[in-house]
């Protein structure tokens, strides 16, 4: 088998058809990881060797005339954490149109061949590879922050993010240093506490810890603002 540099080198190779590089991508190493995330994450056995199998054959060439979801590998990070990210994807999308089953409106006779799934009130179609986990953790953060105290909120920003000193900012408040620390402490506790709650709310199904989150926060950019087109809108 050849050997490849990098991940780039490998995923460039499969999309131009090498047979050593596909083989490499989809490898009972790389199927087994998947597998287990996806269990790990709330899928049921079969769930997870069915979104696997769908997934590493779209890598390669996705159906409906779709490209290849390789693809859409930005060459930025590890090649096994976008297919991980892209599982997990997968499986809210599907554990989410699950949810609605029995809950679909009927369609007159007469009328076109359609998802049904689009005609759920509120829903829209997505696009296949839509960053779901991303919007779901951005949003319970977001709803995490309105249950926080502002002023709480105030501090921890002086201090975390800008960097400055807790007896300074227990100045500008007249507090403590102890008691801007514990202020901090209990905002940071009240934000992992009602994130998680708010996903668990969300899609109760889903299997994620505090860390998943963190990683999520350092791996995406754009985890807060959105992509350049959601901020342009």
């Amino acid at each position: 088998m050849a050997e490849f540099q990098n991940d780039c080198d490998l995923v460039t190779a499969a999309l131009q058809g090498d047979a050593a590089a596909c083989a490499e991508i989809s490898n009972d190493k790389t199927t087994g990881w998947l597998h287990a995330v996806l269990v790990k994450r709330g899928a049921s056995a079969t769930e997870a060797a069915d979104l696997t199998a769908d997934l590493m054959a779209d890598c390669f060439g996705a159906k409906d005339g779709k490209p290849p979801l390789l693809e859409k590998y930005n060459r930025k990070g590890k090649l096994r954490a976008f297919l991980t990210r892209a599982a997990i994807n997968r499986l809210i999308d599907f554990k989410r149109h699950q949810k609605f089953e029995g809950q679909l409106p009927t369609r007159h006779i007469d009328s076109p061949p359609t998802d049904e799934f689009d005609m759920l009130a509120g829903e829209e179609s997505a696009e296949p590879e839509h960053d779901q986990l991303v919007d779901l953790i951005r949003d319970s953060l977001l709803h995490a922050l309105t249950k926080c105290d502002p002023l709480h909120l105030v501090m921890m920003r002086l201090v975390v993010v800008h960097g400055v000193r807790q007896d300074l900012v227990g100045n500008l408040f007249g507090w403590s240093q102890s008691k801007v620390s514990r202020a901090i402490s209990s905002v940071m506790n009240s934000l992992k506490e009602e994130t998680m709650a708010e996903i668990k709310r969300a899609d109760p199904w889903l299997e994620i810890e505090w860390d998943d989150f963190l990683s999520l926060c350092r791996s995406s950019t754009g985890f807060l603002v959105g992509t350049a087109q959601e901020v342009e809108r």
